[in-house]
């Protein structure tokens, strides 16, 4: 046992210093003098079932507090199991530090046991990845990897320290430390941004993923005072209550664009689009609905995200809070609020009939299993979703109220993510409720990180909509070939497997059970499942995408 002062512990405090709360990992000896220096300094460690959960956890934390969370690795397969997890924060433009451990550097290049050439593997699926060669410039290091974080559009990197270098003794010296600098609104473009305003007679506002890191004060106010409908897209989902009367829904999944008549409409009718931190993204159908004559504003404080896919009129290379600051002087334009009123209708109109038949009738329709639940949750609950036909039905039926409540695994179309999301962001929040909305599908890649919620106090709600089949690709399947190949799922005790790893759980047919379960899961304290048979329908998403 030593108390000598090493690059383990350079590394710790570097990251506390820049505002590190946790490190999720799952161990392994070559990072045993990170372990040793979180103990020392203080550094909570929460040690996982697996890396790719340890990764997810961590990127759930970056999304949900604003500072990037960070995920710690050994060599080899626990590095390469994080490659899935760095592609969804990279897809998703959010913050993310994996730093993976290495043989010492004398056993460089010998075949040494587990190692693996990292950077090349990591360096696709990461905004930058590096190697520490010298135990000294650890915090340059790490300081390094939180400007390549925030520059621009934020997302993940990768740092290797060998087991040499992160063991050899060090020396206290100046920390890690960043600052992010957001570029303002110059008066000509204020002015180019008020002219297109004042000219709009249909105007239509996206507010999109830099409202997440940029917080748009008096967005509201702006909104309401120029009367703009708008729609939240992604990580701006809650940037404004989805209550509000002008919410004209959000463009993905069940609200996908292609898939979504109201929205659709909207943008081939509007006579400006305003882009508010995000681009014309799949989800938006790449801008190619938008009508060519209509004016486009893009702003965002990513400059190589602008006229990505189609070119804006007007573009702001700047920080989308400054241009809402400057909205807020503007009076009101021309707007033609009988289209407000008709578009901001039918996306009322169209959530009201996504469940054509009886959603009550046994066994529930996917959508009244969401909305049974989403009622008995409290109202400042964090709900997550990622990307199976379970998320598609549920991604229109939540209205997030407030930011940072809805987290979703983004464009990557990865599964695997919703239950070490919702333990990060009860990491990072831990008094508020969480609930995650998963199929029998994607349940089974991390159901075992219920064991670390229990561990560690973190109790979460786990929504497991069961219709004993991967039904996103087996009715498409069915329909053009006429028989489904491996596609059904036995019907398993999930509940029985909360209980088992230190939870509890139950099932319920009925929207009652519902309100039931889920009021018996807050109570308890404990990480919960709740199993819901529920109809094998296809959501309106994977029906548009699969024909």
């Amino acid at each position: 046992m030593t108390n000598r002062y090493e690059g383990g512990d350079l590394l710790v405090e570097s990251l506390k210093h820049l505002g590190v709360g946790q490190i999720f990992s799952v161990s392994g000896g070559v990072i045993n003098s990170i372990y040793s220096a979180a103990a020392a300094h203080g550094l909570s460690l929460v040690h996982t079932r697996h890396e790719a959960a340890a990764a997810f956890m961590a990127e759930a934390v970056g999304r949900q507090t604003g500072v990037p969370g960070v995920a710690a690795v050994t060599l080899g397969p626990g590095v390469t199991n994080t490659v899935t997890p760095a592609f969804v924060a990279k897809r998703a433009g959010t913050p993310l530090l994996i730093i993976g451990g290495q043989a010492p550097t004398p056993l460089f290049d010998r075949g040494a046991i587990m190692a693996a050439d990292h950077l090349p593997i990591m360096a696709p699926v990461t905004k930058w990845s590096a190697r520490v060669l010298a135990t000294e410039r650890i915090p340059e290091y790490v300081e390094a990897a939180w400007r390549h974080i925030w520059a621009g559009r934020p997302g993940p990197v990768f740092l290797e320290i060998p087991a040499d270098v992160l063991g050899a003794a060090a020396e206290r010296g100046p920390l890690a430390d960043h600052r992010t600098a957001r570029p303002g609104l110059d008066a000509a473009a204020g002015a180019a941004l008020a002219q297109a305003l004042a000219k709009a007679k249909r105007p239509l506002l996206i507010v999109g993923d830099d409202s997440h890191w940029d917080p748009p004060a008096g967005l509201q106010q702006v909104i309401e005072q120029l009367h703009l409908p708008f729609v939240t897209a992604r990580l701006g989902r809650g940037a404004i209550d989805e209550h509000h009367p002008l919410w004209a829904g959000a463009p993905h999944k069940t609200a996908y664009m292609p898939a979504n008549v109201t929205l659709r409409t909207a943008l081939a009718e509007a006579d400006l689009v305003i882009l508010r931190g995000h681009h014309f993204e799949a989800e938006l159908g790449y801008g190619e609905s938008v009508a060519a004559h209509a004016a486009i504003v893009q702003c965002s404080f990513d400059p190589a995200s602008i006229g990505r896919n189609r070119r804006a009129t007007l573009d702001l290379a700047a920080a989308p809070s400054a241009a809402v600051a400057f909205m807020k002087g503007l009076s009101p334009g021309p707007v033609d609020r009988a289209w407000v009123e008709t578009i901001v209708a039918g996306w009322r109109d169209e959530r009201d009939v996504q469940a054509a038949d009886d959603p009550s009738a046994p066994p529930l329709h996917p959508v009244a299993a969401v909305d049974a639940v989403l009622a008995a949750m409290p109202e400042n609950s964090v709900v997550v979703t990622s990307h199976g036909n379970v998320d598609f039905w549920a991604d229109a039926r939540i209205r997030v109220r407030s930011p940072r409540r809805y987290l979703r695994a983004g464009q990557s179309g990865a599964l695997g993510a919703e239950i070490p999301y919702a333990i990060g962001a009860k990491f990072a929040e831990p008094e508020r409720p969480v609930v995650v909305f998963v199929g029998d599908g994607g349940v089974g890649y991390h159901a075992l990180e219920l064991d670390t919620a229990a561990r560690y106090g973190r109790a979460i709600v786990v929504v497991v909509l069961d219709d004993e089949k991967w039904t996103a690709v087996a009715l498409p399947q069915r329909d053009a070939y006429g028989a489904e190949h491996e596609m059904d799922l036995p019907a398993r005790d999930w509940p029985g497997l909360a209980t088992a790893l230190g939870g509890t759980g139950a099932r319920a047919e009925t929207v009652a059970e519902i309100g039931e379960a889920v009021a018996a899961a807050l109570a308890s304290g404990k990480p919960a499942i709740i199993q819901i048979p529920v109809r094998a329908v296809l959501s309106p998403f994977m029906d548009y995408v699969s024909k």
